[in-house]
């Protein structure tokens, strides 16, 4: 085992960026606050929360680790200042900059998002600042590249993980040979912007919002921040040459960073890593199967744990497309070598076949049972195990 001292600065700003306290019912010190998100981190790397601690002297806060590998250290010293470094940018310029404009809305209405004026704003439309914390840095095997962060993740249920995306795409990867306790090294996300808002609006348009792209949630702030991000969370690859893949979901990610327009199901190869290739593969965003599943047209809500008459066709064609996306992920993450396109046209065929199409249907069916507890969805699950769609949907 090995041991490690990482500065991170003072609490002025890690308040800032831990989203301190990250709830209004929230009782923990920060050196409480900072731990979960690290002990969450350590866990989704594959170690252990209590090889975590935090000292604190002169309010300068010190992460001390003791038992990851003198390589993990390493990643982490060089990662997590980088990362809070990076926030910190971005707190003082685009989102700065963003508090202090007055119209952000989708009807030009002075009705500030952001409360930047000190106007009182409705909790449930409310933004705040947040880095996706919580995320394996050091062990991750593929990055995912998302638009923002549901607002939920971070109050009240303080996770980046627990969310219907998220658990959908965690099954895909099973379906797609993956061991359950390894799937959250598939997991490692970043957003294009740290703004936790509500799950309506990143599909939302506002070109008085944001003048550069038109939409509600400010993709357009914050170019420099995703490419550095993207730069710290890639890493080198086993494979020489490679990073580990990267994964675009959902139009914005797509189609905006560094100017690259990815469709569905199509690839490319990027640097952004000096002299290191990485593959990157467009996707439909994930919760995509749930709208068209449950929600199309305003006919039903998402998290009714029921499919809408009629969405079998199109829902049964987004599974296949999100497994073969899952697919390519494991294969690119064990080879970044190899030809990019040719693995997702494989992985196509593979997931389009007529022996595939029984655990296709089940996913389907599992899928759009999907039910919410509460009408936040913070509290979800699948009503239909996989073993008795499997049932319904032999032949």
């Amino acid at each position: 085992m090995a041991k490690t001292s990482i500065k991170l600065g003072k609490s002025d700003q890690l308040k800032i960026l831990f989203a301190y306290p990250n709830t209004s019912k929230d009782q923990e010190t920060l050196e409480q606050t900072i731990l979960h998100w690290l002990g969450d981190t350590l866990v989704r790397d594959g170690l252990k929360k209590e090889m975590a601690s935090i000292s604190v002297e002169d309010d300068e806060y010190t992460l001390d680790l003791d038992g990851p590998s003198e390589a993990e250290n390493a990643a982490y010293a060089e990662r997590f200042p980088s990362i809070l470094n990076i926030g910190w940018k971005a707190w003082e310029g685009p989102v700065k900059q963003i508090k202090s404009r007055k119209v952000w809305s989708t009807d030009n209405i002075d009705r500030p998002m952001w409360n930047p004026n000190g106007v009182k704003v409705d909790e449930k439309d409310a933004w705040h600042f947040f880095l996706t914390l919580g995320v394996g840095l050091v062990n991750h095997r593929t990055l995912q590249f998302f638009h923002y962060p549901p607002l939920r993740l971070l109050d009240p249920l303080r996770d980046s993980m627990k969310d219907p995306v998220t658990l959908r795409c965690r099954e895909l990867l099973e379906a797609n040979g993956i061991k359950p306790e390894e799937t959250h090294f598939y997991e490692t996300r970043i957003n294009s912007t740290p703004i936790a808002a509500p799950d309506d609006q990143g599909t939302n348009s506002s070109p008085p919002a944001d003048p550069v792209w038109g939409g509600l949630i400010p993709i357009g702030y914050f170019r420099t921040f995703e490419r550095q991000m993207i730069h710290t969370l890639l890493k080198p690859h086993a494979k020489s040459g490679y990073t580990i893949p990267m994964t675009a979901y959902g139009k914005d990610p797509r189609q905006r960073f560094g100017g690259m327009f990815l469709n569905p199901d199509q690839a490319m190869i990027i640097e952004v890593i000096e002299g290191l290739k990485t593959p990157v593969l467009g996707s439909n965003h994930p919760y995509r199967f749930y709208y068209e599943a449950q929600a199309k047209d305003g006919k039903g809500e998402v998290g009714s744990g029921k499919m809408l008459p009629g969405s079998m066709k199109i829902c049964t064609q987004l599974q296949q497309d999100d497994l073969a996306v899952v697919r390519w992920q494991v294969q690119m993450a064990e080879d970044p070598s190899q030809d990019p396109w040719e693995v997702i046209a494989n992985a196509q065929a593979y997931w389009k076949a007529p022996a595939q199409q029984e655990m296709v249907c089940a996913l389907v069916k599992r899928h759009g049972s999907l039910t919410y507890k509460t009408p936040e969805g913070y509290d979800f699950w699948f009503a239909l195990t996989l073993e008795d769609a499997l049932k319904e949907c032999k032949c």
